[in-house]
């Protein structure tokens, strides 16, 4: 039987990239043991993932790394497989027995040896690179889909969620106003503009998510509009909240964590893009009616020959967005 571990302990949409991969490894060799290890804010994300044997939870924290490399050096794998890491993870290398090692990443801190090439195209979207990682031990890919697994206790507390507000499937718009980085964040006045128009102009109701950081901000934005029609997933566990998402009529975001997850639980999402170029961090494989894009820079429809450089997201203003709310509504089911 053969033993694999995957790392990948970077960001949210990082880790939801590789579950393709996973996928396409678990079929290639069924009998195999595969470990995940993945950034402990994200672990509950692969929980129940069948393609997944063992899911570890990984911090960056030196001080917390003994520990995890403790509980590596148990294990002797064949394949050491890193699908996105950063510097940190060579602390935990002399703790790792393998017999072959492979990343696709150029960062120097990887061996020459063990990197794979991406050939082809200046830009290659992130799914595509764990593809091709994989392609090297011999794994065919079966699709690029990202997948999330729902238990029985993710769907229930969801449904507790809902229930508790009044809110029904489909009946809501799923706004995420929180993003990794200052850089990739639309400004709070303008998302707050924006959902005015959204309840003036439609019946649905709110719910606002982001991280700690947004707590403020998604309060203050409470307090000035529509109580019986606004409200937030703060302080919700991350699982429950994706299968919240995952019962929006539309999920409202930057290029960020949250759009993965409603790219691989296939909500129809507006997704707003900025320094990073969406052939590489955009939707994968997905219909059309799925993402609604919008950039900075670029008007009308994508296309893959385009040069998006960098994007300032300041530069995209309330009624382009509230023109693309408008189109993902008008192809996305109703209530």
């Amino acid at each position: 039987m053969k033993k694999f571990l995957i790392v990948s302990t970077t960001g949210m949409g990082d880790s939801l990239w590789g579950t393709p991969a996973l996928r396409a490894l678990k079929k290639s060799f069924p009998d195999s043991d595969i470990h995940f290890l993945v950034n402990t804010h994200w672990g509950e994300l692969f929980v129940g993932n069948p393609n997944i044997d063992k899911v570890i939870n990984y911090s960056p924290k030196w001080f917390r790394q003994p520990l995890t490399g403790l509980k590596l050096l148990r294990h002797k794998y064949d394949h050491l497989l890193i699908f996105h890491a950063n510097k940190d993870i060579m602390r935990l290398l002399p703790w790792l027995r393998y017999r072959s090692f492979l990343a696709h990443q150029n960062s120097t801190w990887i061996v020459e040896k063990n990197r794979v090439r991406m050939a082809g195209e200046d830009v290659v979207h992130g799914v595509q690179r764990r593809l091709v990682l994989i392609a090297r031990i011999g794994v065919h890919p079966v699709g690029g889909q990202m997948e999330i697994f729902f238990n029985d206790a993710d769907k229930r507390d969801a449904r507790a969620f809902l229930d508790q507000h009044a809110l029904s499937p489909q009946n809501y718009i799923y706004i995420n106003i929180g993003a990794s980085g200052v850089h990739r964040r639309w400004p709070e006045d303008r998302f707050l503009t924006l959902t005015e128009k959204i309840l003036q102009q439609t019946n649905y109701k709110i719910i606002f998510g982001g991280g700690p950081g947004e707590k403020k901000h998604i309060l203050e934005m409470r307090e000035k509009l529509e109580p019986d029609r606004c409200y937030d997933t703060l302080g919700v566990p991350l699982k429950t909240d994706s299968n919240i998402i995952s019962q929006a009529r539309l999920l409202i975001t930057c290029d960020t964590g949250p759009m993965h997850i409603g790219f691989a639980l296939k909500v129809p999402t507006v997704a707003l893009f900025g320094p990073y170029d969406p052939r590489g961090t955009g939707p994968f494989e997905l219909e059309k009616n799925i993402c609604f894009m919008v950039h900075p820079t670029v008007q009308g429809d994508f296309s893959p020959k385009m040069d998006f450089g960098g994007g300032d997201l300041k530069k995209i203003d309330v009624p382009r967005v509230w023109n693309k709310v408008q189109e993902a509504l008008s192809h996305s089911p109703g209530p």
